[in-house]
């Protein structure tokens, strides 16, 4: 089985922990992305795996093999980095099988063979004879992917390989990507800081932060049933509204209230919320999920208006608290305007304040997927 797991896995620099006990699961023939902002570790993370670095505490094991101290040679591994690190002076032909005879026991036939079906894939058998300065950044993209395939890993780590192309060409490998994967079925680790690369090419998404991994689900899952309120925020364009309010209960009755602003959960009231009544707690809610009526129980004063083609997103404050709110394309909404506004009561979520942990998600199914997901992912034990 060609899976991935790491341990406990521990990188310091010096006085700076980088990387900080990350229990990770790759499971075989998955493509599972590692997400997270600049400098939380994902790239420190991914050389650990590739043996680029040394672990400080913690073990990695690839295919069952603990491999924390195999040099990165013999991990059968490849990986694909941010710079296409493609030799000037070789052809796209060259660059591909530089190393391939001599670190190999592959045959010349056998390494021309390889390179014809990579460029039969990656469709760049027209550019083989080409010098990187020819070829557009999408070529020496593929290029390069292609030197990765030619070696056939038994995994693929890829260190934000579509970061230097221009918006409308990273959407394109994108679709690429997941199709080369859909055909090769060959386990891979990918690491972006891009949330929408995540959301779209991973079968699981692993959030990252401060060297720490705060969830690891399905795509939609982590949209919807963020773990914590970094996840919740991090995740989504633009990420989950986030305010700090008070758990009031009358009766059956239990609302969210900040100020003058007051969100009723929908019944019934689990115990976990109502055990917490008169505690402060975050409330979350995505701007999807708010709408406009006539007297909803928000209002929000609108500071800017952001035109997207197919949605109108609006930015204001609910009280003292800035939030946005996702409204229908060509809608008569301007600066200055007081919007009057209801949040979806199946799409509330609650976070505790001092951990951030997630411990309410109002719509039932999601809570329970949530829980099952949870209990899947949790790392096996090393014996």
């Amino acid at each position: 089985m060609t899976g991935i797991t790491t341990t406990d896995l521990v990188k310091r620099f010096d006085d700076v922990t980088a990387v900080d006990g990350v229990d990770l699961n790759v499971r075989e023939g998955e493509f599972l992305v590692l997400v997270g902002p600049s400098g939380c570790g994902k790239s420190t993370t991914l050389r650990l795996l590739a043996g680029l670095e040394s672990p400080t505490e913690g073990a990695v094991a690839i295919a069952d093999e603990d491999v924390t101290t195999t040099s990165p040679g013999e991990r059968d591994v490849a990986m694909v980095f941010q710079s296409y690190a493609l030799y000037p002076h070789m052809t796209a032909r060259e660059n591909m099988t530089f190393g391939l005879t001599t670190a190999t026991q592959f045959t010349d036939d056998e390494v021309n063979d390889r390179v014809a079906e990579a460029a039969e894939i990656l469709d760049i058998e027209d550019l083989l004879d080409r010098t990187p300065s020819a070829l557009s950044g999408g070529e020496q993209q593929r290029v390069a992917i292609g030197r990765a395939l030619v070696r056939d890993p038994e995994v693929f780590l890829m260190d934000e390989p579509l970061s230097n192309l221009d918006a409308k060409l990273r959407v394109q490998m994108r679709a690429e990507l997941a199709e080369l994967h859909a055909q090769l079925q060959t386990t891979t680790l990918y690491v972006t800081h891009d949330q929408v690369e995540a959301m779209t090419l991973g079968d699981r998404v692993a959030v990252m932060n401060d060297g720490e991994i705060q969830q690891v689900a399905p795509p939609q899952l982590l949209y919807d049933a963020p773990a914590t309120r970094f996840v919740a925020e991090f995740i989504g364009s633009p990420g989950m509204n986030t305010v700090e309010g008070t758990i009031k209960r009358r009766g059956d009755a239990v609302h969210v209230t900040w100020e003058q602003n007051t969100v009723p959960l929908p019944r019934p009231v689990p115990e976990a919320v109502t055990s917490r009544a008169g505690e402060s707690v975050v409330l979350g809610v995505r701007p999807e999920d708010l709408s406009q009526e006539k007297r909803g129980p928000l209002n929000m004063e609108v500071t800017v208006t952001e035109p997207l083609g197919d949605s109108l997103l609006t930015r204001g404050v609910v009280g003292a608290t800035e939030m946005e709110v996702s409204l229908p394309p060509r809608s008569a909404v301007n600066v200055g305007d007081v919007l009057s506004l209801t949040a979806d009561p199946q799409r509330l979520h609650l976070f505790d304040v001092e951990t951030g942990a997630a411990f309410y998600h109002s719509a039932d199914d999601v809570a329970s997927e949530a829980t099952d997901q949870t209990a899947r992912d949790a790392p096996r034990s090393r014996t």
